[in-house]
């Protein structure tokens, strides 16, 4: 296995289980992951939108939509029309809302501190360090960014 292939599969083993440890039932109480992380998403955005929290989380407008609109009925987000432009729909908290994100326990540190206490203290800079220049590999877009299945090329054989 080539160090690409080693550093790929360690990133993805990684993923996946902080994935299964954030998505355990405890964690957000009544919510899913997903609609734990658009109250979230929504609380770190001063004015959020459909298409706002859309493109933060990485998903489809419906599927957002509908996300939402579970949230809204349930009493933890309100929709409100701009004043400047009836056209645009702010999604913001409600104090149901504000206070499950005070209360539920999904947030990393409560899913990953016991990680974190099991790293030797020396070696804790240095990891978030390595974490810190790979969120911002994962993040940089254009420069010389790929897809991720993009074909390999085939060079020509030549005789």
């Amino acid at each position: 296995m080539t160090k690409a292939e080693q550093f790929a599969a360690l990133v993805s083993d990684v993923a996946r289980e902080v994935v299964r440890r954030r998505s355990s039932d405890a964690c957000c109480g009544d919510l899913t992951l997903e609609q734990y992380e658009t109250l979230r998403t929504v609380s770190g955005e001063e004015r959020a939108t459909i298409g706002s929290l859309s493109k933060a989380l990485g998903v489809d407008i419906s599927t957002m939509s509908r996300n939402v609109s579970v949230l809204e009925r349930n009493g933890y987000l309100v929709r409100v029309r701009g004043e400047d432009d009836g056209r645009i729909v702010r999604v913001s908290l409600t104090s149901q809302g504000r206070g499950a994100l005070q209360t539920l326990r999904c947030g990393e540190r409560d899913v990953l501190g016991d990680v974190y206490e099991r790293l030797p203290p020396p070696d804790r800079a240095a990891v978030m360090t390595a974490l810190r220049a790979l969120r911002a590999c994962l993040l940089e877009e254009g420069a010389g960014a790929t897809a991720c299945c993009s074909p390999v090329s085939i060079r020509k054989r030549t005789s």
